[in-house]
This record gives C-alpha cells, sequence and structure tokens, in this order.
C-alpha cells in the first residue's frame, strides 16, 4: 500500500520505524531503507546479510504526509506486529521496524519481493515485482494532477529532472491541454 500510494523503493518500506510515524502530525518520515549486503564474516554460512541504514541523499530522506485510510492500515499493522511479538515470546528481537519477519528482525528485500510476485501471481495479474508499484503509484499521482516537482519529492528523487525523464511522456495530456489553452486566451477559440 505504502508503495503504491507513495511509488516507495522496496528497502524503504522494509526500513520503516514507528518512531518516524507522528500519528498526530500524520506524517511519516522515510529516513532508512533494507538492504542486503555480501557476508564477509567466513564463519557464517549465510553469503548475505541485511542491513538497515540511512538513505544515502538527502532528497531519498522526506517526509510523507499520511491519509486517514493509510493511517487505519498503519493501526491494524501495529496490533499484528503485537500479536506476532506476543506469539514469538523469547525469539522476538525489537528493530523497531513497522515491518518485520514473524520474529522483529528486518525483512528480507528479495524474499519479500519472492512472496510479493506469489501473491500476484495468485491473484490473477502474472509477475510483478514490488518496483512496479513505484512506477503505478507516480503515474497515478501524475495522471491525477499532481505536479511533477510534487512527485519527484514524494518519489525522493534527486531531481525534479530525473522524474521528467521517467515519467515526462505521461505528461502529453498537459502539453495539448496548455496548447488549447493558449489557443483560447490568443485567439478566443
Amino acid at each position: 500500500m505504502l508503495a503504491l500510494a507513495y511509488g516507495m523503493r522496496r528497502g524503504e518500506v522494509l526500513g520503516l520505524h514507528w518512531s518516524a510515524l507522528d500519528w498526530e502530525a500524520s506524517t511519516l518520515r522515510v529516513t532508512h531503507g533494507v538492504k542486503g549486503i555480501k557476508n564477509r564474516d567466513k564463519a557464517s554460512d549465510r553469503r548475505t546479510r541485511l542491513v538497515v541504514s540511512e538513505l544515502k541523499t538527502p532528497t531519498s530522506r522526506r517526509t510523507l504526509v499520511l491519509t486517514p485510510e493509510i493511517l487505519a492500515k498503519l493501526r491494524v499493522q501495529r496490533t499484528r506486529q503485537a500479536e506476532a511479538k506476543m506469539a514469538a515470546g523469547p525469539l522476538w528481537r525489537e528493530h523497531g521496524l513497522i515491518f518485520t519477519s514473524e520474529v522483529g528482525t528486518p525483512m528480507d528485500p528479495d524474499n519479500f519481493s519472492h512472496a510479493f510476485s506469489g501473491l500476484c501471481r495468485k491473484a490473477g495479474l502474472g509477475h510483478w515485482h514490488p518496483h512496479e508499484l513505484r512506477h503505478c503509484g507516480a503515474s497515478l499521482m501524475l495522471a491525477q494532477g499532481t505536479p511533477l516537482h510534487v512527485v519527484s519529492e514524494i518519489l525522493g528523487h534527486a531531481s525534479i529532472t530525473i522524474t521528467k525523464d521517467v515519467y515526462g511522456h505521461l505528461l502529453e495530456g498537459d502539453k495539448r491541454a496548455a496548447a488549447t489553452s493558449m489557443s483560447r486566451a490568443l485567439f478566443g477559440s
């Protein structure tokens, strides 16, 4: 839901902290991401390890304004997580994340992608990757008339140029509307 509504990256969604959610102001700070990195520990049998780290660029770190519907879904998530914590008992490892494994640890982005793709196939949508939610979200924002610079900020792009390069083809209708508007103003037609 967050990936679609705000065009969030997979790692950003998985790196969200409860402490970054301001229930009163209805805002959520996007500051961290989860990623798998090569495990250099020779004693470990795991090839990768998960790291929750601060996002790279200042524009990636941003504050989202949440709707009442999204806040309601986050309240449900908080309840589900509390139930999972009780069920896990002493196995629970608190990380303060909104989305976790069944024992409180960060979710593996690749496992999340596989599970998401499986759910999409099961729903009859075919193969989808979570990143496609980002593109859908950006496209929907633009189709609803959200200004390009606002979409760029919500997506956390380093510059509006990136947003324009990726989604500029969706603005063709805006160009036509502007031409019609100018024609009306200049020629009265």
